[in-house]
């Protein structure tokens, strides 16, 4: 055979098999015109076998039937001609090596073309090359998951700051698909009024975050906090933008900015804006020389509503307020709620001209007393209201913020006092008469605490005028007033609320003295009478106290009585009743003290476990001379022997006016005709 012919002569030269079978390397000369294989080198044989003769895609490969596609002889663009080269990979599944090959054409010694394809195994080489290939894409999918891992979209730009990647987040916050989003600008993706403010951090390369307004793509807008970072990234320098959408987190602000800022139930600002915009509104007046005024509203007999309709009722009624308020002030005024039913305004004059500040002021206080005025239907119900207004005027900075608030809230006191539903301006003599006020109150306070009140006692009488009791009447001698007329301090006591702690202070103090009496032959039997206010009684405490004083003392019950006024009847007739039952089964005595002056409860006399009416001064004063005063004080004392109550006389300052009494059938007395009250010492 021709070809058996060639690689005999070919092989028989000794000296070039020993050197190429010396080379690290698979050699094989194929014939192109058969593709046989005229010789291969002594590498080749080890990983093939005996190979020579043989078809080389038959015993090089497995299983093919033809030139492999991957050999330099199936390429088109590979010439057959001598000279030509071509380089090539191969992974062989026979030997389960990767191989780099390089063919060159040659003639061979007889002339015919041959292909000397030369192959050195890179296994090891391309192993390590996959592993780094691996190792990058195991980096790329970390990076990736990462990236989309975080709540922020990630933007990377080149240097001409456009988009080159996006992770997943970015895409699904702007509305884009992440093949429609590179390429594009950084600014691309910011709205109008911000891009000024991203380019300057682009351009300054800051990599604080800020916050910046973007843009989606189907035209919405939201805010998004920004920052951004440049790096080199394979030799090049771009920038990483991360972005937060912040719309909850505004969200969450706002509701914030409400709660800090705004009056949860009727929406008005509260008293924290007030007076950030009071502190506007003095420097703009100090500026201008312009009026400013301070307006305090405040609801009249509010708490009446509250307290018989419930707070259900009366927040409809303060969200009404809120509003007829807010429609009346104008475009540069401002209207806060403080709380509970007070309201302030704030009023812009805009005028130098103090008759015309007074005259715009004026005229939107009476608006607002007249609105509230209008019947407020709730729930089908007609409620009638009222307001009284304090006025504040300033120009300067005389006053600070402090001094106008607790100007115009005594000059609201004032108008309650003076005519409700009505509104005053401030004046210095109405501040004077405020301040003695509330040094009044403090010492009072302090005098309570430190247990500086005193008691001084008024006897009662029986028909035989042996002493029976006494009523037990608070004194108070300041260190710098001196003596301070009960008709000034407790009238404070109840405004404030102090009556509650000084009703228990002379309760303390009466029910000591009864029990340092026990032993004593004549006081033994006197009881002490002590007057009960409406704030105490409606206490819910009270029945505890008086339960807790009767237990510490160890008294008999009956020798204490406690004076109640019908006034007591106005807010809830069953509920004082029931109270006052529950007083009695302690064993006390009760007495309604001022009968005849205050609310008539003659239909419920019969339902009052009580031992005890006491006449009103005010008709015994004047019963020898009014005919009036006679029959009403008969006809108490008919109540009284029908409903088994005893009925004491208050205000007895004559033997005559005593005289008449006993002929009226009166058995029980008081009054400065049988004694001032005294101090326990004079007793």
């Amino acid at each position: 055979m021709p070809h058996e012919k060639r690689y005999k002569s070919f092989h028989n030269i000794e000296t070039l098999d020993f050197i190429v079978d010396s080379i690290d390397a698979l050699i094989y000369v194929i014939d192109l015109e058969e593709k046989r294989i005229l010789y291969s080198n002594l590498k080749a044989k080890e990983a093939f076998g005996t190979i020579d003769g043989k078809v080389c895609y038959e015993v090089l490969q497995e299983q093919k039937e033809q030139v492999c596609d991957f050999c330099s002889l199936a390429q088109k663009d590979f010439p057959l001609q001598v000279g030509a080269t071509y380089k090539w990979e191969n992974y062989n599944p026979i030997t389960q090596k990767t191989y780099l090959f390089s063919d060159q054409i040659i003639r061979w010694y007889d002339g015919t073309l041959v292909k000397v394809q030369i192959g050195i195994d890179i296994s090891k080489q391309k192993q390590l090359e996959n592993e780094m290939m691996q190792q990058r894409d195991d980096a790329l999918d970390s990076f990736e998951a990462l990236t989309n891992a975080t709540i922020e979209g990630l933007i990377i730009l080149d240097e001409d700051k456009r988009c080159i990647f996006v992770n997943a987040v970015a895409p699904k916050l702007f509305g884009y698909s992440a093949e429609e989003m590179i390429g594009k600008p950084a600014t691309y993706f910011v709205a109008k009024e911000s891009q000024a403010l991203v380019k300057s951090y682009i351009q300054k390369r800051d990599k604080d975050p800020y916050e910046s307004l973007l843009i989606r793509k189907d035209g919405s807008k939201f805010p998004a906090l920004l920052r951004g970072k440049d790096i080199m990234l394979g030799g090049k320098k771009v920038r990483i933008s991360a972005v937060m959408d912040i719309s909850t987190m505004k969200e969450k602000e706002q509701e914030i900015s409400k709660l800090a800022y705004y009056d949860p139930l009727t929406a008005l600002p509260n008293r924290t804006m007030l007076v950030d915009r009071l502190n506007q509104l003095i420097h703009k007046s100090i500026r201008d020389l312009s009026y400013g005024a301070l307006m305090f509203i405040d609801l009249d007999n509010f708490k009446t509503i509250n307290d018989t309709k419930g707070h259900l009722v009366g927040d409809l009624i303060l969200k009404e307020c809120a509003k007829r308020i807010s429609q009346i002030i104008r475009k540069y005024d401002f209207v806060a709620r403080l709380g509970g039913d007070e309201f302030v305004i704030l009023v812009d004059t805009q005028t130098p001209d103090k008759g015309i500040a007074i005259s715009k002021v004026k005229s939107i206080a009476s608006k607002v007393l007249e609105r509230l005025r209008i019947p407020f239907i709730i729930n089908q119900s007609d409620f009638r209201m009222s307001a009284s207004i304090g006025i504040m005027m300033f120009v300067d900075e005389e006053y600070s913020i402090d001094d106008l608030m607790r100007y115009a809230d005594s000059a609201m006191y004032h108008s309650k006092e003076r005519e409700r539903g009505s509104f005053s301006f401030f004046n210095p003599e109405l501040q004077d008469k405020m301040e003695k006020k509330a040094l009044l109150l403090d010492k009072l306070h302090k005098a309570i605490e430190e247990k500086k009140i005193y008691l001084h006692y008024q006897k009662q009488i029986d028909k035989d005028e042996n002493t029976i009791g006494l009523e037990a009447l608070a004194r108070w001698q300041d260190d710098e007033l001196g003596f301070v007329s009960p008709s000034e301090f407790i009238p404070l006591a109840e405004e404030s609320g102090l009556i509650v702690k000084l009703g228990e202070f002379v309760l303390s103090e009466a029910v000591h003295h009864i029990k340092s009496w026990e032993e004593d032959a004549e006081k033994k039997n006197w009881h002490i009478s002590i007057n009960v206010s409406l704030k105490q009684f409606e206490s819910y405490s009270f029945e505890d106290v008086i339960k807790q004083v009767l237990q510490r003392s160890e008294i008999a019950p009956h020798k204490l009585k406690l004076e109640i006024t019908e006034s007591l009847f106005l807010h809830n007739i069953d509920q004082a009743i029931e109270k006052i039952s529950h007083l009695k089964n302690l064993g006390v005595s009760l007495s309604i003290d001022d009968f005849g002056t205050g609310y008539s409860s003659l239909s419920y006399l019969k339902k009052l476990p009580i031992d005890e009416l006491k006449i009103d001064r005010s008709f015994i004063q004047d019963i020898l001379q009014d005919k009036n005063d006679e029959t009403i004080v008969l006809a108490i004392l008919d109540l009284g022997k029908k409903f088994g109550f005893n009925v004491t006389a208050e205000g007895v300052e004559s033997e005559e006016v005593q005289q008449k009494l006993l002929q009226m059938g009166c058995e029980y007395f008081q009054g400065y005709y049988f004694g001032r009250p005294v101090h326990i010492s004079k007793l």
